[in-house]
């Protein structure tokens, strides 16, 4: 009797193999039972093999070696291609005849029967009055607390606030064209195969990121981070025809007409005029239960730079009559082309005019073209404001359910894209806001018209769609509120390894400057426009005060334990001037400090990876840094408001001076001056007198106080 290896009641599975049937008659007769069998246990400890070391490979103080990282890149690009099968739907848009190239077919039809709306609570509108409107960051941190629980709102300018709008009178708008791209709409869930494209991922992040030898320049590689939006190679938006502005304005109208079309089983001929209403869940329609394959067309990411602003602006390409006659908007804080370097915008500290963020983006938009769910980069303020045209509709989810937001995201992908946060951030995916919703994440709905802003608020997650075609604006900002969240983003991109924008320790150190330079102005009662700036910021409870000690303290850290006196030296004033080095391991800005050898002079790390900057010996290894950490704890004292650390910093840093005006009255002291005037023969005053000064006037400020209550 055969010995049966399988319990009672459990049915026998042998292992098998698929073969192709190319040739029936010869697999006839044949034992299938010889064939040799798969061994799966193999092939999943192979796997988990794979899983361990690219875990051990993430480990900074784990250093691999050469040959067996570069053996795993031929076998990681023969990943498969082919996308997953979808349901093929009938074509809804066509483009071009045997009779012209340029014609637009729209056989897809408006369905009202089967369309639905997501009902959502309204962001907040504000309605500035003229003197609020006056300084644009000041309003701004009026509306903030209560605009953050919504993520984004709406501004509605006061009525007397009617900037012209130029797009039509520049010359570069009537005579040059611009790039479009194909948004598929009816695919927007599912527009990219994760699983095909965790492949790009992992062969173009092992090509980019060595852990020894070639790795990246400093400063010289570009990555999706650099632009306005993020995509994996092989998975860029599909470009679409050039049009100018007029052109596409046609072709818009034409999209538009045709596709909202009454029936004509009911026969009538006349063009269907929708409401906002009708396209909004006409587009959750076409976005969920789509019964044709819907393309439009948008102009994104444009920059106006080259293409031009619809606000006034000073360049080769203005109009000089219309910029002469109209100065109160060209400088105007809600001009954007003014909005990254108002005073007392951070963005006002980078020095790298090729830097994207400082410059505003233009969007020529069509019905039904769409802006995902993104965040901003380094989670900034954006200010959106719509020149002409059809409305948009925006949704928002409040920065704090960001972590949410992503776990839905996350849910909504497989598991091996889900693994990947730089992943994530490169799919192109539209979640309905009733996904969100049913998973405990608030969303609002915002409606924006022509000559109305819309603000996003920091880390808060956004997206929407245009109703027609529409030309707008968006720029960021970055308020003193902004830096706790810039921080935290800076932290969240070396994590993921994703490129940054803008140098964030620059603008802290910029900002804390100009704060004790603030300082400084008002102990001597020359209350200037830049004291009230940063009067919240400075004092041992300001925000700008603990964001700066909290960087501090980390790179305190590092510099003690990671960095030999011997080996380390003061980098060159102009280090990133020209343009800004980060670490060629995590992508971390180096304003503050760097990590160099003597066998690659263009490359970097930041001080937590510098063993994994090159194989040669830790003795090798120089170490960078600006300022001495003992310098940087005598700005923080002069931010929390210690007398002779502003004195010190001031003087030293600076270049700041008290002078004896008039040696009839020499208790008088006149305002800060620089270096230069010291020429003149004025004899600066001792550092005891100015302690003496200071108390006196403290003292006398606080007995002011006290005959006041």
């Amino acid at each position: 009797m055969a010995f049966n290896s399988v319990p009672p009641g459990f049915a026998s599975r042998t292992s098998f193999v698929l073969k192709r049937m190319e040739k029936v008659e010869e697999t006839n007769g044949v034992n299938v039972s010889k064939q040799e069998p798969i061994q799966m246990d193999s092939t999943s400890d192979l796997t988990d093999m794979d899983k361990l070391k690219r875990s051990l490979q993430h480990r900074p103080w784990i250093l691999f070696d050469q040959s067996d990282y570069n053996s795993e890149e031929p076998e990681s690009e023969q990943f498969d291609m082919d996308p997953p099968a979808k349901t093929c739907l009938p074509k809804g848009v066509t483009h071009g005849c045997p009779d012209c190239s340029d014609c637009l077919k729209v056989t897809g039809r408006w369905r009202p029967e089967d369309a639905r709306i997501d009902v959502l609570e309204e962001a907040p509108v504000f309605h500035p009055t003229e003197e609020e409107f006056k300084d644009m960051l000041k309003y701004i941190a009026t509306i903030r607390a209560r605009a953050e629980q919504y993520g984004i709102c709406r501004i509605v300018p006061p009525p007397s606030w009617k900037p012209p709008c130029l797009i039509n009178e520049y010359p570069i708008w009537k005579r040059s064209t611009f790039s479009t791209h194909i948004q598929q709409i009816d695919g927007l869930r599912n527009q990219s195969s994760p699983s095909k494209m965790v492949g790009f991922y992992e062969s173009t992040k092992k090509k980019r990121r060595r852990i020894l030898g070639v790795g990246l320049d400093s400063g010289s590689t570009s990555s999706p981070g650099e632009t306005g939006h993020s995509y994996v190679k092989g998975f860029e938006p599909e470009p679409g025809r050039e049009f100018t502005l007029e052109n596409f304005k046609r072709y818009a109208a034409d999209f538009k007409s045709q596709y909202f079309r009454i029936s004509e089983v009911r026969g009538r001929q006349e063009k269907w005029v929708p409401s906002l209403e009708n396209i909004e869940a006409e587009y959750k329609r076409i976005t969920e239960n789509p019964t044709e394959e819907i393309e439009v067309l948008c102009g994104d990411n444009l920059e106006t730079k080259a293409v031009g602003s619809g606000f006034p602006t000073v360049s080769k390409d203005s109009n000089p009559l219309a910029t002469s006659d109209h100065p109160e908007f060209l400088a105007s804080g809600w001009n954007l082309n003014n909005l990254p370097r108002l005073p007392g915008s951070l963005l006002s500290f980078e020095s790298h005019d090729t830097c994207h963020i400082l410059l505003p983006r233009a969007r020529v938009g069509m019905c039904f073209s769409s802006f995902h769910w993104k965040v901003e980069e380094h989670h900034l303020y954006s200010l959106s404001y719509t020149h002409l045209g059809a409305p948009k509709i925006w949704y928002g989810v409040p920065g704090k359910y960001s972590v949410n937001f992503e776990a839905a995201m996350r849910s909504s992908f497989s598991e091996s894209s889900s693994e990947q946060p730089e992943l994530r951030n490169r799919l192109v995916k539209q979640l309905p806001p009733s996904t969100l919703k049913s998973q405990g994440i608030p969303v609002f709905r915002c409606i924006q018209s022509p000559g109305e802003f819309v603000l996003v608020l920091p880390g808060a997650y956004h997206s929407g769609f245009d109703c027609g075609f529409n030309f707008s604006e968006t720029a960021c900002v970055a308020p003193l509120d902004w830096l706790p969240h810039g921080q935290e983003a800076v932290e969240l991109y070396c994590e993921q390894g994703r490129k940054t924008s803008i140098s964030h320790d620059k603008l802290l150190l910029g900002a804390a400057r100009e704060a004790v330079r603030a300082q400084w102005d008002s102990l001597f009662r020359k209350n200037t426009s830049d004291h009230f700036l940063w009067k919240d910021a400075y004092g041992k409870d300001g925000i700008l005060t603990h964001v700066f000690k909290s960087r501090l303290s980390s790179e305190a850290i590092c510099r003690k334990y990671l960095c030999k006196s011997k080996q380390s030296r003061r980098m060159k004033s102009n280090f990133d001037a020209t343009s800004k080095k980060e670490c060629s391991i995590c992508l971390r800005d180096l304003h503050f400090s760097a990590a160099a050898c003597p066998c690659s002079a263009d490359r970097y790390s930041c001080l937590l990876h510098a063993k994994q900057l090159c194989s040669c010996a830790w003795s090798d290894k120089v170490f960078l840094y600006r300022h001495q950490i003992d310098h940087l704890y005598l700005l923080l004292e002069a931010l929390e408001g210690k007398l002779d650390a502003v004195f010190k910093w001031g003087k030293d840093d600076l270049g700041l001076a008290l002078h004896v005006h008039c040696p009839k009255n020499i208790g008088h002291v006149d305002g800060p001056t620089t270096n230069a005037e010291k020429t003149k023969g004025k004899e600066s005053m001792s550092q005891d007198a100015f302690r003496a000064e200071l108390k006196a006037r403290m003292l006398q400020s606080i007995i002011s106080t006290s005959r006041q209550r």
